[in-house]
């Protein structure tokens, strides 16, 4: 039984992937993922289900997870990902996958939850033995036969009606959220492993006067960003950032508030996670892992992580944080998406 609502959060998905349906872009990706689900379909299996996992990693032997984006804070991080102790795993986005392997951080987890054949499969294509990947049912079929590490399936349901039946057949129910790997990761990590601390890394999901999002300029299509508008992020500072991006960080906010408790989230990019009022604590990296391995020093002594409390800092300082309505900008950013 997990200790999450998992039905509360089947209508959380259900909803997210709702919000882009309808639009151009929408159609012209459904047909892709579903090309690549039916082509997976050999694949799925109950077996391969991440359902599977419910409940059973490290039982009796907790462990956080920092979840790693890749975004251009991951830059300044990424040496602080190296040995750090059993209390953790790391679980990247496909797209740091390699940027971290480069910096000679192995991560335990990848996750891929997009049907791109593109970038995807440039970003997986690495020694990845040792590396267990969580893909949603849409990924690139040529991609995922190639991975050299356990696979696990993320069931995907954007698909059409007789093809869902398919996939809930094998996999059981939904639970890939559309568009963003962290939010699926996150997902992942909560409803289905039991976690109950996460840090989140590389994921500002804001810039600031660059080009691109991306801290790994080798590993993604260099777009040029469109509809950017300008956000404050949790320092004070003025940003910007992209309808998508936005949006992201409203789905982390709201699941990292509904889990609290029993979860216990931190994140480290500086960005526009953990706002006043968030139950996202703000802390820098290296004080993230400090405090964390106390945790879990206390949790060995026989406390409960629903005891212990962190004050929300930045760099030593109480954060300055400005007081912003992320949801005064929804109707607009879904505009903005569906055009």
């Amino acid at each position: 039984m997990s200790i999450y609502n998992v039905n509360q959060h089947r209508k959380i998905i259900k909803n997210f992937n709702k919000g882009f349906e309808g639009n151009e872009g929408y159609k012209i990706m459904r047909k892709q993922w579903e090309a690549n689900t039916i082509k997976n379909l050999p694949l799925l299996k109950k077996e391969n289900s991440i359902w599977r996992l419910q409940d059973k990693h490290d039982k009796g032997n907790p462990k956080a997870f920092i979840l790693v984006g890749s975004s251009p804070s991951l830059e300044r991080d990424v040496h602080a990902l190296k040995g750090i102790s059993d209390n953790f795993r790391i679980l990247c986005s496909n797209s740091s996958l390699k940027y971290l392997l480069k910096h000679g951080v192995k991560p335990h987890y990848v996750i891929s939850c997009d049907s791109d054949d593109v970038d995807i499969p440039q970003h997986l294509d690495c020694d990845s033995r040792g590396i267990t990947l969580f893909a949603s049912s849409v990924i690139d079929h040529d991609t995922v036969k190639k991975w050299q590490g356990d696979v696990w399936f993320l069931p995907y349901y954007s698909i059409g009606k007789e093809l869902r039946k398919k996939v809930r057949g094998k996999l059981g129910r939904q639970l890939g959220s559309g568009g963003n790997s962290i939010s699926s990761a996150l997902f992942v990590v909560t409803l289905v492993l039991g976690v109950k601390i996460c840090v989140f890394v590389g994921n500002e999901l804001c810039l600031s006067g660059v080009k691109d999002y991306y801290a790994d300029k080798e590993s993604a299509k260099q777009e040029k960003l469109k509809n950017l508008f300008p956000v404050v992020d949790v320092a004070g500072e003025e940003k910007w950032t992209l309808p998508a991006l936005f949006m992201y960080s409203m789905w982390i906010e709201k699941v990292c508030s509904d889990l609290t408790p029993p979860g216990f989230f931190i994140d480290s990019s500086v960005g526009l996670l953990g706002k006043s009022g968030s139950a996202i604590n703000v802390r820098p990296i290296k004080d993230s892992i400090t405090l964390i391995d106390k945790i879990f020093d206390r949790m060995k002594a026989g406390e409960t992580i629903d005891e212990l409390r962190v004050v929300k800092r930045y760099d030593g300082d109480e954060s300055k944080v400005l007081r912003y309505d992320m949801q005064a900008h929804r109707e607009e950013l879904l505009q903005l998406a569906r055009n």
